[in-house]
Order: C-alpha cells, then sequence, then structure tokens
C-alpha cells in the first residue's frame, strides 16, 4: 500500500508543478509508465493476497501445460504409492487441506516440481536417484515447503511486475482482471516455470521444511543428508542433472543447508529414525 500512495504521490506531483516546470518534467518523465507503474504494484499486491482458492485453480492450469511436457508414468501402483507416502507427509504441513496430488513423471532428469495449490510431481530421473522412503518422504516434504510458502506464486508476481509498463497485462487484454491474466501468464509458461531459479533464500527453506516435514511424518530426517550427500557426489556436469542445477543451488552448498536444519531439529533424533526401503522399485 505504501508503494502504491509514493507512486500515486509522484504522480500527482507532476499536475503541482508550474507550466514551465511541467514542459520540462513531462519531456522527461513519462506519466503514462508512472500511471503503468501504480496500476502494475496494484496487480502485484492482488496476487499476493490471492485466495487459496484461486491459487488452486491456477496451480491447475499450470499442472496441465505442465504434463504436457512431462507425461505421468502410466503405472498404476507406482502413483498410488507416491500418493499415500506424499499425502502422510503433506498431514504435517501448515496446509494439510489443501487437495494435495502426487505424480510420477516421465523424464530422465533428476527433478521435483511444486505446482501452487497441492500438485508436486517427480521425474523418473530423481526417483531412480532416491535410496529409500524417507528420502522420498525428504524430496516430497521439500517440494511441499515451495507450496506453502508459495514460492512460485512470488515468481508470477514478480513477473507482473516486470511486466508493468507493456500492455501484455493491460486491462482489456483477455478479460478475467488479474486472476485471469496471471491464469494466461501461468498457462503460457506452463512447465518452464520450473525451469527458473527461485532464490536462494526459498531454497534454503524449503530444504529445512523438508527435513522437518520428513520428521514429523516419523522418518529418519538425516535421510535428507543422505540424499543431498548422493546428489552432490554425482557429476555437475551429468546430463541428468543439468535442469536441477539450473534451477537450484549447488548440491554441496545445499548439504550445509540440510546439515544446519538437522541440528536446529527438536524432538527427533538424526540417525535413529525408520529409512523404510522404498515400496515400490522396479
Amino acid at each position: 500500500m505504501k508503494r502504491i500512495l509514493v507512486l500515486m504521490a509522484v504522480a500527482t506531483g507532476l499536475l503541482a508543478v508550474t507550466p514551465a516546470q511541467a514542459q520540462f518534467n513531462l519531456r522527461n518523465f513519462n506519466v503514462g509508465s508512472v500511471i503503468d507503474a501504480v496500476q502494475g504494484v496494484a496487480k502485484s499486491q492482488e496476487v499476493s493476497s490471492m485466495s487459496v482458492e484461486d491459487e488452486i485453480a491456477i496451480g491447475r492450469d499450470i499442472a496441465a501445460r505442465t504434463l504436457g511436457t512431462y507425461p505421468l508414468v502410466r503405472d498404476e501402483a507406482l502413483q498410488r504409492y507416491l500418493n499415500t507416502v506424499g499425502l502422510w507427509v503433506a498431514l504435517q504441513t501448515e496446509k494439510p487441506t489443501l487437495p494435495w496430488r502426487f505424480g510420477a513423471v516421465k523424464s530422465d532428469q533428476v527433478n521435483a516440481f511444486a505446482v501452487p495449490g497441492g500438485t508436486v510431481l517427480i521425474t523418473t530421473g530423481m526417483l531412480k536417484l532416491i535410496g529409500n522412503e524417507a528420502e522420498l518422504a525428504c524430496v516430497i516434504g521439500h517440494e511441499a515447503g515451495h507450496v506453502i510458502r508459495r514460492h512460485h506464486i512470488d515468481l508470477l508476481q514478480k513477473d507482473i511486475l516486470t511486466a508493468t509498463g507493456s500492455k501484455v497485462i493491460g486491462d482489456n487484454v483477455g478479460g478475467g482482471g488479474v486472476k485471469g491474466q496471471l491464469s494466461q501468464m501461468a498457462n503460457k509458461e506452463g512447465a518452464q516455470l520450473f525451469m527458473r531459479s527461485l532464490d536462494r533464500g526459498a531454497e534454503r527453506d524449503a530444504d529445512n521444511d523438508g527435513v522437518v516435514y520428513a520428521a514429523r511424518a516419523g522418518y529418519d530426517p538425516e535421510s535428507c543428508l543422505m540424499l543431498m550427500q548422493r546428489m552432490a557426489s554425482q557429476k555437475q556436469d551429468a546430463g541428468t542433472l543439468a535442469a536441477l542445477y539450473k534451477t537450484h543451488p549447488n548440491a554441496s552448498e545445499r548439504v550445509k543447508d540440510v546439515s544446519a536444519a538437522l541440528a536446529s531439529l527438536s524432538g527427533a533424533t538424526p540417525g535413529e529414525g525408520a529409512r523404510p526401503p522404498l515400496a515400490y522399485r522396479k
């Protein structure tokens, strides 16, 4: 709100100057861009206060587009297993009532995606790297953290601010107001949304969440560190890790983050919990 008031004050101030000053200012300032900036901040703030229902609806659009690039694995037993583990981990989060869904998608890339509203997709490449069910819980917990913290909604919010001043997000484009425009933007980006890096702090928070949610679910939280160490031992230039390192910090850096999360964990002793084998493995 303060940013909007400041920008409005700037726009209003242009009207309060003397004619000579106004002539000079109007040659050096684009009044339209100031108004666009005010509108852009307003749109961005509307995104940040989006209801859970709207977030879920937009998430469905993004998931549909993402599955066009990364199709679901046609294996009912595997999908059922992922949802059994995933839902149990999701119940440990701050938003257990979201319509959580989990799916394995076809890709040799080692990666996982969190879709706004509660959908988590894990590549077959990641599933091959995961050693046991506790490590799977850590991956799911990390992605659930992105959902809870609305990290990808924040990316779309930044897109609106970046696009401020262009007519791409103008009120007359496509109709439907900000939610309609945001849905169009999400549809346009689709899977590309997950090819963009979140900031370092977001990934650190999600790694911490993965440790906490796995521990709450009764899994050995040290498994999160074991998985990260295994990822760090892989060659960085390996083709299957390309997408992961494009969107995530170096695994060796994340080893430090997970270690810090384990050190600050209370109510669970790393190394003494359950590390059940994967119930599904081909």
